[in-house]
Formats: C-alpha cells, sequence, structure tokens
C-alpha cells in the first residue's frame, strides 16, 4: 500500500519546499506524487515546474499535482451537486448562483482526501506527499470524515429506504420539487464508504505519517503545539517537527540577536517535542527553487535520514482495563483542563479542546459505561469509564 506523508503549518514557515524536497528524494528510488491541497498553490514554483489538476511527470518517479478544486467536485460530486443545484433553483435563486451554492461546506476538504484514496486504491504510486493548508485548513480537511460519516450515519440506516417509500406518495404534493433519486443515494453511500476508509488510512501509523513544519519564533512555535494537540486527538499519527528557516552561526552580527532568540525557541521546541523526531532546516543563500535545489535543501534537513521512514510509531489513544473500569489514555500533551469538556451520549464519547470537538465510538463491550472521572497526567488525558 502507498505510503502517506502530509505536511502542515503556519502559513509561510516553508512547508511547500519541505514538501518538495522530500518528495524528490524519495523518488530516487520509489514511484512518488506531491500534490498540494492549498487553495493558494506555489508547487509549480516550488519545482519551476508548470504543474496541471492531474498528476505531471516532472522526471522519472517524480510527479506533482495542483488540485483544480472545482474540476474535482464535479468529479467526485456530481450526483450530488446536480440534485442540490436543481433544488436551489426550484427555490427561485438563479442558475449561476444555484450552482455555486450546491457546493456545501466540507466540500473541498472532502474531495482532497478522496483523491489520495483513489491514488492508494488504484495503487498508482509508492508515496504520496501532501502540501496541505495551513493548520487551520488541514485540521478541518483531516475532521472532515468523522464529521461526514456521524451525519451520514444517522441519516442513512432510514434514509434510503424512507425515501424509496415515500417518494411516490409525496411526489403529488411537491409542486415538482426535485426528490433525491437512487443515483443520488448511491453516491452518497460510496462517499460514506470512501470516507471512512481513507480516514482508517490516515489515522494508520504504519501508513500515514504528519509532519509539523514550524519556524523558530513564538507564533509558530505556539501554533505548532496547538496543532499537534488536535491532531492528536482526532487520532492522527504525528512521527515528526521540522524546524524551518533557522539562521546560521555565520550570518553575521545584524542577525545575532535574531540567533540568540531562535536558540530559546529551538530548546523550547526540544523540551516541547522531545519525545518524536526533530529536523531543522536553515535558510540557505537562495531560495530552494528546482528539483536540484530541493535535493540539496532536503539533504541538508533529513540529514543522512531517509525521509520515507517512519520517524514515531504512537497511537494518540488507546483503552486499558483498570479492575471493573476501562481508562481511556488519550495523548493531549499541550491541553489545559480550563479548555477540555467530557461527555457521554449513546455510545459516544465526546471530547472537547477548545473549539475542537472528537467523537470517540465506544467499543460495544463498554458502551454503557459512563465517564466517572478525569485527569491530566503526564501529557495524557486519562478518562475513567464505569
Amino acid at each position: 500500500m502507498s505510503r502517506v506523508i502530509l505536511y502542515t503549518g503556519k502559513g509561510g514557515v516553508g512547508k511547500t519546499s519541505v514538501a518538495a524536497a522530500t518528495a524528490a528524494m524519495i523518488s530516487k528510488k520509489r514511484k512518488t506524487l506531491v500534490m498540494s491541497t492549498d487553495p493558494a498553490h506555489s508547487l509549480s514554483d516550488s519545482l519551476k515546474f508548470d504543474i496541471g489538476s492531474e498528476p505531471t511527470k516532472i522526471e522519472k518517479n517524480l510527479y506533482a499535482q495542483e488540485i483544480n478544486i472545482n474540476q474535482a467536485i464535479n468529479q467526485h460530486w456530481e450526483d450530488l451537486k446536480e440534485y442540490l443545484t436543481a433544488l436551489f433553483q426550484y427555490q427561485g435563486i438563479d442558475p449561476i448562483s444555484a450552482d455555486e451554492i450546491a457546493i456545501l461546506p466540507g466540500f473541498e476538504e472532502a474531495t482532497y482526501l478522496l483523491y489520495i484514496n483513489d491514488y492508494i486504491k488504484e495503487d498508482s504510486f509508492d508515496t504520496i506527499i501532501v502540501d496541505s493548508a495551513p493548520t487551520g485548513e488541514s485540521l478541518r480537511l483531516l475532521s472532515f470524515p468523522e464529521v461526514m460519516t456521524w451525519y451520514m450515519d444517522k441519516i442513512f440506516p432510514i434514509g434510503r429506504t424512507a425515501a424509496k417509500i415515500a417518494r411516490p406518495l409525496v411526489r403529488p404534493f411537491t409542486g415538482g420539487m426535485p426528490l433525491p433519486s437512487d443515483r443520488v443515494f448511491k453516491s452518497a453511500e460510496t462517499l460514506y464508504k470512501d470516507l471512512l476508509n481513507i480516514q482508517e488510512i490516515m489515522q494508520n501509523s504504519e501508513i500515514t505519517s504528519i509532519r509539523l513544519v514550524t519556524n523558530a519564533d513564538h507564533m509558530s512555535f505556539n501554533e505548532t503545539k496547538r496543532a499537534y494537540t488536535y491532531l492528536l486527538l482526532y487520532g492522527y499519527p504525528v512521527d515528526a517537527v521540522i524546524v524551518n528557516k533557522i539562521y546560521r552561526e555565520n550570518t553575521g552580527d545584524f542577525f545575532k540577536a535574531w540567533r540568540e532568540s531562535q536558540n530559546e525557541i529551538l530548546n523550547d521546541i526540544n523540551a516541547a517535542f522531545g519525545d518524536i523526531k526533530i529536523m531543522r532546516g536553515y535558510l540557505m543563500e537562495r531560495e530552494p527553487l528546482g528539483v536540484n535545489e530541493l535535493l540539496k535543501f532536503g539533504m541538508e534537513l533529513y540529514d543522512g535520514e531517509d525521509p520515507y521512514n517512519i520517524f514515531k510509531h504512537e497511537k494518540p489513544y488507546e483503552f486499558e482495563k483498570s479492575g471493573d473500569n476501562t481508562i481511556l489514555k488519550v495523548k493531549l500533551p499541550f491541553a489545559e483542563k480550563g479548555e477540555t469538556n467530557l461527555f457521554k451520549k449513546a455510545g459516544e464519547l465526546i471530547i472537547e479542546v477548545k473549539n475542537w470537538r472528537r467523537i470517540v465510538y465506544l467499543p460495544q463491550t463498554i458502551s454503557e459505561k459512563e465517564p466517572m472521572g478525569a485527569e491530566f497526567k503526564n501529557g495524557y488525558l486519562y478518562i475513567t469509564l464505569s
């Protein structure tokens, strides 16, 4: 199965250069695709190559793709979009506007993931490198399968059957309002299965690695800590932090204060992320553009390591037995008690950290247990279910 490596970080930290350099290195041994899911694509600039909306061959074993989101939505959501457009037009919205608003929130995020899912199913590439959007958009991208599948899980056990029964009965009273066809339901069900599959792949640390790119400044460092916490909350495997754009010691007296500030933050990063791989990328004499310059940058960045490797195997959460109780252990290293909420609904345990919510589906054997207590200890949230 294909290996997936996703790079994310605050805007401007250099994740596109890191992703492109990684792809260039891995392509020396394996067929590799680097794809951009950032609406403001810069992969073409980094590789100095005109990249299309389909995989474009750069050189032997190296391909790149800048996804055209409108084209992609039409490809993956054609039936659903066609139905929604007709529904909005029936409600009096002009055809152009109806076509625009038929792209519901989450369509874009899901479409990017569906591309990855397709390439893995087709075994198109040995490695898929994802140059993702800045942190907030990446978190929405990765949280979308869970949100979408939760809604569809609630709707579809009865939705399609009810529609089949109701459609002939209600059609005389709809006044021409379009009703979803079996084809629309089939399209939604296929989407549901694909999203479940890609979520499983993206959470599998044997296949997927998420790497956080940051700079040695306070704003980037703080955002990286938050991103790490939220990614772990959703069960995604983070195996490395890359600190980019570090000033070298030979940059002269003018940059002395900057170097001192960066060194302080580098010490903080080492302390905060000491249990995962930390790599350093230094400012080069010129921006690394084109495959050859990216390879130089990548060789220094990985310093003898193979970027294809998995640098950390970790389960973001796991269940443990404690007498008659069950303990859910969730790694949340930078979360705080005051910003964390916990509650249970039916067989679902909901964990909230600030604005992000994770639904943990409890195994059938403990679905009736209730949370009786929770505590933070050594970077983990321990939840006692009894």
